[in-house]
């Protein structure tokens, strides 16, 4: 890997690549993620070489040509299976907050994909990490990772193959070999019917280049290490065995050369043989079973039982089956992957699962990575499965020694995989139509959809920063955690209600939102999940209907009704109000001499005036006719005399101009009443007040000499 630019090349025949061509990759794909750091390491004799960084590389106290010790790293397990190219929370997986690099680093995300050359051998890593954890990211986001790493594995050299470099790769295996420095790792093998862990398969990983398991094993065997490498991985699987909780299997890969020479007796003589399982992992013909199965009868007789592996992947696996009838068949994962849109995969699934009934053997599939290939090898007569998808490979204990059962591995190990459940979540929360949010207890988004994202404007990494209080209406607010709260208490399950959210842009969206509580293994809450539906369409809508309903249709301004409700809801809280009944003089005159049109447009000016004068410290309702009623706070009878003065000075000095141009005076008589708090007064008593007011003064003004 040679960079035009960087520190120390791995190889120095050919041209480089430009530094700031790989920075720029690299700072696409730190920005959207939303991470801090991104770099492309290399790979040489178990050290990681940083070569190029992009982003706040002080965050993690690094710079190009930076060394680290492969073993200590996430990279080697990821490339070993034991992490997911993904991790938003490093403080929620055992191994990355056991690891120091985590705490050295101060990783809170974590991504990462292999550079590969052409011939599939491991360059480096493409990585972008983040001190914050970031719950949104999920396996959609890898599409990016994986197209960054593809490109730079099709630009950059392999490295050389050199005479040295292969001498200190033949060193470091035999001093793997020598020193037994290998880690055990389990992965569990689950039930489809029930979920339940059935048993586990031991797996080896190395600390030193190839790194993946098979190439090691395969490196090992062409340096003459082979068998012993194999009976040190058995042996030291067997002496776990005691570790693993009684109901669960434990099985180990075996080629059929090491099974012909190992001891035994004494490998059993301390552990249950009715617990082990073989996995035969030959993919070359045997040339001799008779005396494999010589060999494998002392095992048997005792109670070992017997998995062909790599069902499927070559005439060999078929060879076993026929010939050693084994308990355990377990397909090949090149017919496991992309099972479900792949009629041929389906038909030879089904033939093996055949085959194996017949003969009493148990079938597990290897390498189901996905909802869909769970729900394809069920239908098609599979019992058991195996993947990534379910678990990855797991130490027993919390750090990287073998150590004794935890509380939570073995939790782990006894633990049901809600296999039609909890999986098929994840899928309906990535393409359901109606928002939805998995929402920690202190109100944080740990996940959101493209549907909940689109209704509010928020991008996930906008969302994965704020808590749904920061967004609700304060107005809201309050009635929804009052309701969560319940839910943490134990008081109920779920609840409903309509509130407003606050959008990216400001905007006031409404949302007919379902709240449920997830609950952990002992009743223990654990997360919400919400489902939010947009009514602001709704909501519009019946508030123009319920506008519509209260308002006069001639003057826009509230109708008897409209007015009646605010009285009954100002008596209803205790709260006093003055009231001035208003009536036209001389209207039905008006209307006869100008016609009903210039009446109408004088029923509209009044109305105006009317609004104007009170503004926005009370109500004007058109009671009926030519009556209007303004409803106010004053119960002051100097201030509602002041305030009728002011609306009748205002109509006598200011005449109504009419559709012809001609203008006309308007006369308003006012009477006024109040209710003030305590006097036990009525709504009607309080009117017939201010209408007989009104009677009054306008009988007075008739009597009025000219």
């Amino acid at each position: 890997m040679r960079f035009e630019g960087a520190g120390e090349p791995l190889s120095n025949d050919g041209p480089g690549i430009p530094v700031e061509l790989v920075r720029t990759l690299l700072g696409l794909l730190r920005s959207q993620l939303g991470l801090d750091t991104a770099w492309l390491s290399s790979f040489r004799d178990g050290v990681q070489v940083f070569e190029v960084l992009d982003g706040d590389a002080l965050a993690v106290d690094l710079s190009s040509g930076d060394r680290a010790s492969l073993a200590d790293s996430y990279c080697v397990r990821v490339v070993d299976g034991r992490l997911p190219a993904i991790i938003p929370d490093t403080t929620g997986n055992l191994t990355t907050a056991a690891l120091p690099v985590t705490g050295e680093w101060g990783l809170g995300a974590y991504v990462g994909v292999p550079v590969l050359s052409p011939t599939g051998m491991t360059l480096g890593m493409v990585c972008a990490v983040s001190r914050e954890a970031k719950p949104y990211l999920a396996d959609i986001d890898l599409r990016l990772v994986k197209q960054v790493a593809e490109l730079i594995g099709t630009l950059i050299e392999s490295p050389g193959t050199s005479a040295s470099t292969t001498a200190a790769q033949r060193e470091a295996i035999r001093k793997v070999v020598s020193q037994r420095d290998f880690e055990i790792v389990f992965q569990p093998v689950h039930e489809v019917a029930s979920g339940k862990v059935m048993g586990v398969e031991a797996l080896a990983r190395f600390p030193h280049a190839p790194f993946r398991p098979d190439a090691f094993l395969a490196q090992s065997a062409l340096l003459g290490l082979g068998l012993e490498l194999e009976l040190a991985i058995l042996t030291r699987v067997l002496s776990m065995v005691s570790q693993i909780p009684d109901e669960i299997f434990v099985a180990v890969n075996i080629s059929p050369g090491a099974a012909l020479v190992a001891p035994w007796a004494r490998l059993l003589a301390d552990v249950d043989p009715s617990r082990i399982v073989l996995e035969l992992t030959e993919h070359t013909a045997v040339l001799d079973y008779s005396a494999l199965d010589e060999a494998l009868e002392p095992c048997r007789t005792r109670g070992v039982r017997i998995a062909v592996d790599d069902v499927g992947a070559g005439f060999s696996s078929f060879s076993h089956v026929l010939e050693l009838t084994p308990e355990f068949v377990k397909i090949d994962q090149s017919i496991t992957r992309n099972i479900d849109v792949d009629d041929a995969r389906r038909r030879l699934a089904h033939a093996i699962a055949e085959l194996a009934g017949q003969m009493g053997a148990t079938v597990i599939a290897e390498g189901v990575e996905n909802q869909g290939e769970l729900d394809a090898v069920s239908a098609v007569g599979i019992t058991a499965v195996q993947g990534f998808y379910l678990n990855r490979p797991q130490p027993l204990g919390h750090g990287f020694e073998p150590a004794s059962v935890t509380a939570e591995p073995a939790d782990l190990m006894r633990a049901e995989v809600d296999l039609l459940g909890e999986r098929r979540f994840e899928l309906a929360l990535a393409h359901s139509p109606i928002g939805m949010a998995v929402v920690g207890l202190d109100g944080t988004f740990l996940r959101t959809n493209r549907a909940l994202r689109a209704m509010l404007g928020y991008s996930k990494w906008e969302l994965a920063e704020l808590t749904f209080q920061e967004i609700t209406h304060p107005d809201d607010l309050d009635a929804d955690v009052a309701l969560l709260t319940e839910c943490l208490e134990g008081r109920r399950r779920s609840y409903r209600m309509d509130k407003r959210y606050i959008a990216a842009d400001g905007r006031i969206v409404w949302g007919a939102l379902t709240v449920a509580i997830v609950h952990a293994p002992r009743d223990k809450p654990r997360y919400f999940v919400s489902q939010i539906v947009d009514v602001t369409a709704d909501r519009i809508r019946e508030a123009d209907l319920a506008r519509q309903a209260a308002t006069d249709p001639l003057t826009a301004i509230a109708n008897r009704s409209a007015g009646w409700g605010r009285l009954e809801h100002l008596e209803a809280g205790g709260a006093g109000y003055g009231v001035l009944f208003c009536d036209i003089e001389r209207f039905k005159a008006f209307n006869d001499h100008h016609g009903h049109r210039a009446g109408d447009r004088l029923l509209v000016e009044v109305a105006h005036r009317l609004r104007t004068a009170v503004c926005d410290d009370g109500m004007v309702a058109r009671w009926g006719g030519d009556e209007f009623l303004v409803i106010t706070h004053s119960v002051d009878d100097a201030e509602l005399a002041r305030l009728a003065d002011l609306i009748a000075d205002d109509l006598d000095n200011k005449p109504v101009t009419l559709g012809d141009g001609s203008q006309v005076p308007v006369g308003l008589t006012i009477g006024y009443a109040a209710h003030r708090p305590g006097d036990g007064r009525s709504i009607d008593t309080v009117l017939d007040q201010a209408d007989h007011a009104m009677h009054e003064k306008r009988q007075h003004r008739n009597e009025a000499p000219a």
